[in-house]
């Protein structure tokens, strides 16, 4: 097996780096919520609520400034991580051109849920409608690259065809938030499932890889 982690493939140092974030950015900006206002809670808040610094005008919340730094920075990070894994992708090309050029498309949706990230990290909610408006790119683009993405490599013959069917779940997870408005606080409770469900995909693709490109040698 390869030691050295600077010829490890792409997508997986870029997995390495997506859970950095939470453990070096999110987590610090939900330890600093301040006391004064309710508590943080994932039936009462949305992810992104961590990088506001105003008061929310009906839901009487908002992050400390050095919590929301943390978080908006960690945003932009994530992003890039993101932009990373999905061009490291290319490991999955094969010799058809029909299936390259749907991941091709994939990876197109998943560099531009990166960069939605990186643009929710510069403009937070504190930014309003052009925060909301990147929100949306962000998950649409996300349902996008990971139908197409397991589309293709439910078929690839060194891909588990396990975490293909997983990649759809995840997919499904963020339609339901789009286009289904659920009772009481699950919309809130729904975009973390969606998130982190996300997250756990990715960290099983880059396992995949890890195992084909690396313990395999």
């Amino acid at each position: 097996m390869e030691k050295n982690p600077f010829k490890w493939p792409l997508s997986v140092l870029a997995t390495l780096l997506m859970w950095c974030t939470d453990l070096f950015f999110n987590i610090p900006a939900y330890l600093l919520w301040p006391s004064e206002v309710p508590p943080f809670s994932p039936f009462t808040n949305y992810h992104s609520d961590l990088g506001r610094t105003t008061l929310h005008p009906t839901r009487n919340f908002y992050n400390s400034p050095l919590g929301a730094q943390f978080y908006n920075t960690g945003q932009v990070w994530m992003g890039l991580t993101i932009i990373l894994f999905t061009g490291g992708l290319y490991v999955f090309y094969m010799d058809n051109k029909l299936k390259n050029l749907v991941l091709y498309i994939a990876q197109f949706f998943g560099i531009l849920a990166g960069i939605g990230l990186v643009m929710n990290g510069i403009f937070s909610e504190d930014f309003g409608e052009t925060h909301a408006f990147w929100s949306m790119v962000i998950f649409t683009s996300i349902i996008v690259a990971e139908f197409f993405i397991n589309g293709v490599l439910l078929t690839h013959p060194k891909f588990k065809k396990s975490i293909a069917y997983f990649g759809f779940l995840t997919g499904l997870m963020s339609v339901i938030l789009i286009f289904i408005d659920l009772p009481g606080g699950w919309n809130f409770f729904m975009e973390f499932i969606a998130i982190y469900i996300a997250e756990a995909w990715i960290t099983l693709v880059a396992i995949n890889i890890f195992h084909e490109k690396i313990g395999n040698k």
